[in-house]
Formats: C-alpha cells, structure tokens, sequence
C-alpha cells in the first residue's frame, strides 16, 4: 500500500485573525541560548497549539511541524511523517535521502534511525524548529525511547517544541538538571486580565470592561477556551460557564451547539466522525455541496473549528467540540443509524485510498467485521509499505474483541511480531493457527497453498533465533521437500541484515552457534539445489557458510563462497550482504599477505555504500589491518574519519568500531583503558548471547588483564573464550590476534600447574590452534606458496590416505584432490607422491 501522507498533519495550523499577541509567552520561547526541548503541557482548550503557531509563523527560520494523532503510534509511520515535516521545511530532501531505513519489513532498531536523522540535521546550516504537536498521542515506549535519544544528541542550532495534554514520559528531570529544556504549564498558559481585555476588544465585544472581564478571568481561571465561550456566550447573550469538563459539555450543548440551524447541526455530527475535514470528502458524506461555506463560517464565527491549510482548504475541529459531539451523536442516533453513517464514511475513505484512516476508523467504531476485511485486502501493501506496528495494533484490537481474524493476516501478524522480538506471542499465535486448521482444515484449501509454506518456513526462523538448530533443519527439510509455493508472498523484499558487520550477527547467523562443516556442507547440498536457489536467503547461504568457513581455516573454499554471495548482493541490491561479504573478503586477503587487494577491496565497498554505519564497519575494517601492519597513527587516523560513537555505546553494528578502537588502545599500551572497553562490549555480548562477539572481547580482555599483571584474570577470560570456541568450531578468531600464541602458552602452563578450571577443553583443539598460529616464516618459498587448503590436502597425503579417502574427508570430487595434487607438486618442486610426502615431513608439516 503506497502510504497516503496527509499534507494537513505537516503544516502550521493558521492563526485566527481573532487571537492576540501574547508577549510574555513569547519571551519564554525565545530563551538564549534556545534550549534543546521546550515542552508546553496543559489541559485541552489552554491554547497549546495556538501559541506554538503563532511563535512558529512570526520565526525567520525553517520550522517543521507535525500534528500527531493515535495512528502515529508506529515508529515507521511517526518518523517518516517527521522527515517529511523536516524536508518540507528545510527544503532539502532528507525524506528521501533516509527512505532506505522504511523500505523494510520491519522496524530497523531505533538508533539507526535516531542516529541516521541526527547526522542528516548536523549537515543542515540554519537553525531548524521543529514542533511535534499533540504528543500525548504516543503511547508506545520505543517511540519515547527514540524521541529521549534525538533530543539528547541534537545540534545546537535545532530546537524542538513538544506540546501535550499529560506529563511527558520522558527523561524530563535530566534535562533541567542540565539547563536544555524550557517548560510552559497550566499557569503560564492561563490569561491574564489585560490578555482577556485585549481578546474581547480584537473580537469586536461591546461589554461592561471591568465587570466583564473580571466575571470571566474569575470563572475560567485563565482558560483559553472559556475566555473564548465566553465571547461567544456574550454574543449570543448566554449565561454562565464553568471551567470543569461536564459544564462545558453543558454549556457547549445549550449555549451554542443548540443555537445553530438543524442543518448545521447535522452537518457537525456527521463530519466530526472525520479526524481532517476535507470540504469534498465532507460534501460526498453529508450529500451536499457547500461544506466549505459552512466549515468556514463556523470558522469566523469561532466555534471551535481550526483552519489547517489555506491552499488546500482542509480544516479540523477542536478535541473539546469533537469530544462534545461525539457524545452527542451517540445519543442522537440509533446503532444501525450510527453504524450506516460510520460505514458510509469508511467506505468514502477507503474509495480514497486512504486505507489507514479508514481501517482506524471503523476499529474505533467497533465495525470489526469490516476492519479485518479491509486490514486483509491491504495486507501485502501494509507489510511491504513496513507499517508492521500499525498492523499489530490493528490486529491485538481485533483479537482482544474475540473478532475471528483471516487466516492469512494472523500469519503476517505473526510475522510482524517475530520482527519485533516476541517470541512469546509468536509461540502463541503459530498454535492458534495450527488450532484453527484442526477447526476449519484450512491448511487442506489450494488458495491456502503459499500461507502454509510460509507457516513452516516461520516455524523454522523461530527456531533458528532461539538456537535449536536441529529443528530448524528438520523444518527446513520439511520446507525443501515441499517446494516453495510461488505466490503473491513469494516477491516480498526481505532484509536480513539491516547494519550488522558479520553475518553471523543476524538473527541468521544463529548468536555465532555453527553446527559442524560437515552437517552443514550436507544440508547445503540439499538446499542450493532447490526453488530456493531463485530466493534473496540464498545469498545468506553462502556469505554464512564463507564466515564458517573462514574461521576453520579453509580460506580458498570461503573465497568461493564469497564469490556467489556478492552474485546475490548485487542482484538483490543488498548492501546487508555486500558489505559483510567485502570485509571478510579483505580479511582473508590480509591472512594471506596481500594487504594491498585487502584495502582495494575495501575502498571500492566504501565507493558503493552511501550510509554512515556500513563506512564506520568498513573504516574500522581498514584501521584493524594498519594495526596488524603496526601502522598506529595511519589505522587512528582511519578509524575517526566519521564521528567516534558516543563513549562506550554499542549498537547498530559498532561492536566492530569499538573492539578495533579496544586494539589501537593496546597498541598505544593502554591498557586499562582497553579493558574497560572490552569488558563493556563482553557484557553486551553477554546480554544478547552472542557467541563470536563474547569470544572476541574476552580474548582481548585476556591479553589486557596479562599485561596488567592479573595474570589468573587474563586466564579465566581465555579459558571462557576456548571453551565456547571449542564448541563451535571457532579457531582463526584466536590465531588472527596478535599475542595469542604466547598468551595460549602461558595459559596451557598455568592450567597445569594450577588445575583450576573443571571443564576440560579438548587436546586436539587447542594443539590445532597452536598448529595454525606457527609463524610461517621458517618455511622455504615453495612450501610458503601453499594455500591452506593446499596443505590440508598434503596433510592428508602424510597421513597415507587415498585420493578417494581425501576426496570424502574434504568433501571434494576425486577430480579436484588430483588438481590440488599437481598444484602442491609444482609448488614444491617434486614429481611424486613419496617426494611430496618427504618434503613435507622435513618441515614437520
């Protein structure tokens, strides 16, 4: 569904001609220096979205402005409409520039856009205002998360303006400490006798001055919409009103609502069913033709009606009438009278293409029925479109009114859940379909062919996110079997990598848990050979299998993995794939000594990305490979080419940005430092249970405890790290640290003297790590020259095992272990097997 964005919530309402200036509230704007936030929080009716318009309309500067409703509570939805009020506003194209982070199934994590957004506004040069309207709306957490976090890194030369019924739950208290917000209440709000004098000579009222204003000012306190009512109860010679919210339902009700012809009475309680009155939209729902002329003359005569948008004459009325006349016609009109009326404007809506507002009307009439046929005729547009909130909300509203949802919907709805991390409720809803198929056998209907495919396949992803990696491969199993169903699912662009320097780090990539090379190779084989060698996971397949392979040490086989994963980065425009895939391709260019390919590969990969993320994960990337090449002040000067994370944060993929920045500490020698640091990024390993990061940051945090001399420290970190890697088949982690070789030692002597550590790590692993950690230098040219699968295969040779045994143990074709044959031949200069076979021996390998 192209989303339908409302021109109205994006513009500063205008000011009635009737208002007047209020001095006193400007000077609190207009505090210097500007604070970061000014919050003004009252009541309805105390003039909040007045006085921010007026301040907004006499500003010589861009200002952005967003009237918020209840549809706002999806992240997607609330920030693109930011954007949009900011590149409106500015008239640069920030909207656009960002759009990539929307264009996705689900919610990115909120830092990537936050931080996304700030980077754009330090590039803006004037100051900006941004007013975010009616906040009290927002209800969901991560949107006050997201909000707290931009205001708390925002450019000097931005403010933002929050107006809100309620108290903000928002960090509101740090930010006085810290002097960056300015708060505007009930009692500054509140009218003064000379701004209630000065209201009613700008509105024309003939009046005893003093009696008048004073019965006023001392009846509403200083409420803006009584002091209003009040001129209008004056004009029209009513009585009294008061300042609680059942005598001005009241006094609306008898002294003004009850005033006005029946036709303008009706008119009211149909349109107010509409959030923005658009006067076509009104003509087609009250069947007549000069809404216009009635929404502007209730606008003249001040009846609670706000013109939004003169150029597209668009209008809404004020909460305190809408509230009123919704009780009103509530109490007017019969339920099949309300439901027709209710359904009528839907329908009218829908026909608009304004399906959100529509959906979100009538599941706030209750017409739930038609709410679940509309949220499932928009649902592949709603899901493409990356709405996944909005969609939860809908669907929880349906289901907590025991409305029976379409099969198809709840399927989705499941997925947009998994996307958000609720497992729980997925758990939940998967049985509920499984459930309803024991009720209605709609697994068994043809049409249903793709959804149960995709059942399956959501099972399984499951299972794969909570690491029970034999389930999954029986499900999947399940799944290659069946055969992917070609439907209208089929095509849906899925992003499994938003941000994330290794694969491994995704949802994908299992926390870092690998299964066996040889389990995998296995299931590999089944898989590429299936429908799925056409999909978008395909590419995951191999750049997956390139990093398992990386870290066993089988660098020629994870080039060729590399290889058909970039085929499927570029195909797919996937930069969640291109970037991962380019680093560990300079990764293992480094590991065999070609550090200038390493860093071509890199610059060319920093060449095609335009987001400041993937160039932090590369820049990082390239200041590691200066620290290995003991370039200090080269790999310092590359990690801070963009802006250093804040201190110690760890989030969107800078896990890798910081373990680097933990090496450049300990090259410069400091050590505590660099402890503090890993020992940060190991907790937050540790929280999501990530098993190559833990492994990675208690090496270092080892290496640093050493040299501070806390020498039984250094070896429970290790200890930890072997052991985890152990299980998981991780070596080149380890070997490609430098130091590593002497620290396993002294840990090996350490273990056995002191016998400390209970679970034992296997023998043959750790003298394999120590095998690949040798220093290469005391072989001679020809023997150097070998590829690491080369000396796999001449390992074998040693052993006296056949080529048809090497074939099996290496998972090659006979025909490929005689290639490598003739290459290592060649290499070390000898024409047999037995001369191989000695040459390898006199240098032990």
């Amino acid at each position: 569904m192209q989303a339908v964005w409302l021109y109205s919530k994006t513009i500063v309402p205008k000011v009635p001609e009737a208002i007047i200036n209020r001095d006193r509230l400007y000077a609190l704007l207009k505090r210097n220096p500007h604070p970061r936030v000014t919050i003004v929080q009252a009541a309805a009716g105390y003039g909040k979205t007045t006085i921010l318009s007026q301040w907004v309309h006499q500003l010589d500067e861009p200002a952005a402005w967003l009237s918020i409703d209840i549809m706002d509570n999806d992240p997607s939805r609330f920030w693109q409409y930011v954007l949009k009020a900011i590149a409106q506003a500015t008239r640069q194209p920030i909207d656009e520039r960002l759009e990539h982070l929307f264009d996705l199934q689900y919610m990115p994590p909120f830092e990537l856009i936050v931080d996304s957004l700030l980077n754009e506004l330090m590039i803006i040069e004037s100051s900006l205002h941004i007013v975010l309207d009616d906040y009290h709306h927002i209800e969901l957490d991560i949107i006050h998360e997201m909000i707290s976090r931009l205001i708390n890194y925002l450019p000097e030369h931005v403010h933002i303006y929050m107006a809100s019924r309620t108290k903000l739950p928002l960090p509101v208290a740090s930010w006085r400490v810290k002097n960056c917000v300015t708060e505007i209440g009930t009692e500054e709000l509140s009218f003064t006798y000379q701004e209630v004098e000065a209201f009613y000579q700008k509105k024309h009222i003939i009046m005893d001055k003093t009696d008048f204003c004073r019965k006023i000012l001392s009846e509403t306190g200083g409420w803006a919409a009584g002091v209003q009512l009040g001129g209008i109860s004056e004009e029209r010679s009513a009585g009294s009103l008061d300042n609680s919210t059942s005598f001005v339902t009241e006094y609306m009700m008898q002294e003004i609502f009850s005033t006005l012809p029946e036709s303008t009475q009706q008119f009211l309680l149909q349109t107010s069913l509409l959030k923005v009155l658009d006067p076509e939209l009104c003509n087609d729902l009250t069947e007549s033709s000069n809404s216009y002329e009635q929404l502007a003359e209730l606008v003249d005569q001040g009846i609670f009606t706000i013109r939004l948008s003169p150029k597209k004459q668009t209008f809404r009325y004020h909460q305190l009438l809408a509230e009123v006349l919704e009780q009103e016609r509530n109490n007017r009109y019969t339920g099949e009278e309300l439901e027709a009326l209710v359904k009528k404007a839907g329908g009218l809506l829908y026909d608009r293409g304004e399906f959100n507002t529509a959906i979100d009307l009538v599941l706030e009439q209750q017409l739930y029925t038609l709410a679940d046929q509309w949220i499932n005729e928009q649902l592949l547009d709603i899901f493409y479109s990356g709405q996944i909130r909005l969609l939860i909300q809908w669907v929880d509203s349906l289901r907590a009114a025991a409305c029976t949802v379409h099969v198809e919907t709840l399927l989705i709805y499941a997925i947009s859940l998994m996307t958000i991390q609720d497992m729980e409720k997925v758990d939940v809803v998967t049985k509920e379909l499984d459930n309803r198929h024991e009720q209605d056998g709609w697994k068994d209907k043809d049409e249903h062919a793709e959804l149960v495919s995709i059942l399956i396949s959501l099972k399984a992803y499951v299972h794969l996110a909570l690491g029970n990696l034999d389930t999954f491969i029986e499900l999947i199993t399940k799944q290659v079997n069946r055969g992917l169903t070609n439907g209208k699912w089929y095509h849906a662009p899925v992003h499994y990598n938003l941000y994330h320097a290794k694969l491994t780090r995704t949802p994908l990539g299992t926390k870092g848990n690998y299964s066996s090379i040889s389990d995998i190779r296995a299931f590999l084989e089944i898989f590429r050979q299936t429908d799925f060698k056409e999909h978008h996971v395909m590419g995951y397949s191999y750049g997956l299998f390139a990093e398992i392979l990386y870290e066993a040490g089988q660098l020629e086989e994870a080039l060729l993995e590399i290889k058909d994963g970039l085929h499927y980065a570029h195909r797919f425009n996937d930069r969640g794939l291109y970037v991962p895939l380019s680093i560990l391709k300079g990764k293992i260019f480094m590991v065999q000594g070609q550090s200038a390919a390493a860093h071509t590969v890199w610059d060319h990969t920093l060449n095609q990305v335009p987001e400041w993320y993937w160039q932090r994960s590369i820049q990082a990337m390239k200041a590691l490979a200066y620290l290995k090449e003991n370039k200090i002040e080269a790999a310092e000067t590359e990690l801070f080419k963009t802006d250093r994370p804040e201190p110690l944060q760890i989030e969107l993929g800078q896990e890798l940005w910081l373990l680097v920045y933990c090496r450049l500490l300990m090259a410069k020698r400091a050590w505590q430092e660099a402890l503090k640091i890993g020992l940060q990024v190991h907790e937050y390993a540790a929280k999501i249970d990530q098993i190559d990061l833990m492994i990675e940051a208690s090496t270092l945090t080892a290496i640093c405890y050493k040299q501070l001399k806390q020498e039984s420290l250094a070896y429970v970190a290790l200890h930890t790290a072997l052991m985890s890697g152990s299980q998981s088949g991780y070596k080149r982690i380890f070997i490609d640290e430098p130091g590593f070789d002497h620290l396993l030692k002294d840990y090996q002597t350490y273990k056995r003297i002191k016998g400390s550590f209970q679970e034992e790590i296997p023998l043959d692993y750790l003298e394999e790590l120590a095998a690949m950690g040798k220093p290469m230098e005391f072989l001679d040219e020809g023997m150097a020259a070998l590829t690491l699968r080369e000396r796999d295969v001449l390992r074998l040779l040693v052993s006296g095992v056949s080529n048809r045994e090497m074939a099996k143990l290496l998972f090659l074709s006979e025909g490929t272990i005689r290639v490598y044959l003739t290459r290592i031949y060649s290499k070390l200069q000898v024409k047999s097997r037995a001369q191989a076979i000695l040459r390898a021996k006199e240098w032990d390998i």
